[in-house]
């Protein structure tokens, strides 16, 4: 075995979940004190908490709701089903929210994981190219046109419980006890994500905005988008959704208005 090699097969056992590698006596000496399983054990425990060090880093609400032992009992046992494979070591847990709910969580606990997850990607999602001003809106064209957000936006329902209980708010009804039954019986709270100068925020979202959103991204025209305020009285109907709309642009959400480009230019 040359070094490369070596190289390899230490990295496979430093790493490695499923127990010592084949050959390990083989390729490495123990002495009185250690065999050689027990010495690699050393780097691989060493690895696997440091693992679990960076998956706390981002599901710090998760854990705490959790408890340490219980954390430290499914970290575990998650990196070891789910091995790092991207360079910056939190992104582990990126489908640690999925094995939560495979393992039968609480709904509460893999709704705290959605969420911090959604944080994180808001935090390292790439800066958009620009933002969109509603100054910048070209009013003829507009219903025709389409937005398109920025990629730090994120949407999802939760756990109604889940906003309050991530703020640390154990008044919240239900809060105490994260495996009651029925938390999700009324429906799940829309929340929308997103990163503003570098601070991520998080929003808790009516029904109408909510569904108004997911038309949006799901590139309907802006008429499109609006119909879903329509509830029979038009003044009140244009209210609320110039007021949302507006909203989208205060928050820096929209990167872009897309524009039909068969669509003659009032300019």
């Amino acid at each position: 075995m040359n070094l490369a090699e070596l190289q390899r097969y230490f990295a496979r056992a430093a790493t490695s979940g499923r127990g010592p590698l084949p050959e390990l006596d083989r390729v490495f000496l123990g002495n009185e004190r250690l065999s050689a399983e027990d010495r690699l054990a050393i780097y691989n425990r060493g690895y696997f908490y440091r693992l679990l060090e960076a998956l706390a880093s981002v599901f710090s609400q998760t854990k705490r709701v959790l408890g340490e032992s219980d954390f430290e009992r499914l970290g575990l046992a998650y990196v070891a089903q789910h091995p790092s494979e991207h360079p910056a070591v939190e992104r582990v847990g990126r489908s640690f929210s999925a094995y939560l709910r495979r393992v039968a969580a609480p709904p509460l606990v893999v709704d705290l994981a959605r969420l911090e997850w959604a944080r994180l990607c808001a935090l390292v999602a790439p800066n958009p190219a620009s933002v969109a001003t509603a100054s910048g809106i070209d009013a003829e064209r507009f219903p025709r046109a389409r937005l398109r957000f920025v990629p730090s936006l994120q949407w999802l329902e939760l756990d109604p419980r889940t906003l309050p209980v991530f703020a640390g708010d154990i008044s919240a009804p239900g809060a105490a006890d994260i495996s009651a039954p029925g938390a999700l019986a009324a429906g799940g709270a829309p929340v929308a994500v997103w990163r503003r100068e570098h601070v991520v925020h998080q929003l808790c979202l009516d029904e109408a905005e909510w569904k108004a959103l997911l038309r949006a991204a799901s590139d309907a025209t802006l008429s499109g988008v609006c119909a879903v305020f329509d509830r029979g009285s038009q003044t009140e109907d244009e209210r609320h959704a110039f007021q949302v709309l507006s909203s989208w642009f205060g928050r820096q959400w929209v990167a872009a208005v897309a524009y039909d480009a068969r669509q003659p230019n009032s300019r």
